[in-house]
C-alpha cells in the first residue's frame, strides 16, 4: 500500500488516499508527500510538474490570505449577556439592601430597648 495525494486542476492539494502498491497512480496525483525537508505540512501546498515537488506559500503570506477574524456573538449571546450584567448588579443591589435592613432593624431595637 501507497499513499498518494491529490490535486485539483490548478495544481492546489486537495486530499491523500491510499492505494495498492500495484495500483498505477492518478493523473491529477503524486507519492510525493506536501510536506517540507523536516516534515511539516506546508501552507497552501501547490504541486510543480517541473520540479516534481510542492510549492507553499510562507506563514505570513497564508496568515494574510485567511485573516482570522473574531466570531461574532449572536443575538442571544448578546441577550444572555445584558440578562447576567443585569442579575449580578441586582446581586450587589441585594446585598446593599439587606445592610440597610440590619442597620434599621438595630436601630429599631435599640429605640425599644431605651423606650421601656
Amino acid at each position: 500500500m501507497k499513499q498518494v495525494y491529490f490535486y485539483d486542476e490548478n495544481k492546489k492539494f486537495v486530499s491523500y488516499d491510499v492505494i495498492d502498491d500495484a495500483a498505477e497512480i492518478p493523473a491529477n496525483a503524486t507519492t510525493v508527500a506536501p510536506v517540507d525537508s523536516n516534515g511539516v505540512g506546508l501552507y497552501d501546498p501547490t504541486w510543480n510538474e517541473n520540479t516534481n515537488s510542492w510549492n507553499s506559500l510562507t506563514k505570513e503570506e497564508w496568515e494574510q490570505k485567511h485573516p482570522v477574524q473574531a466570531p461574532e456573538s449572536t443575538q442571544g449571546q448578546q441577550t444572555l449577556a445584558a440578562l447576567t450584567k443585569q442579575v449580578m448588579q441586582l446581586q450587589a443591589a441585594n446585598a446593599q439592601q439587606q445592610k440597610v435592613n440590619a442597620s434599621l432593624t438595630k436601630q429599631l431595637m435599640d429605640l425599644n430597648k431605651g423606650g421601656h
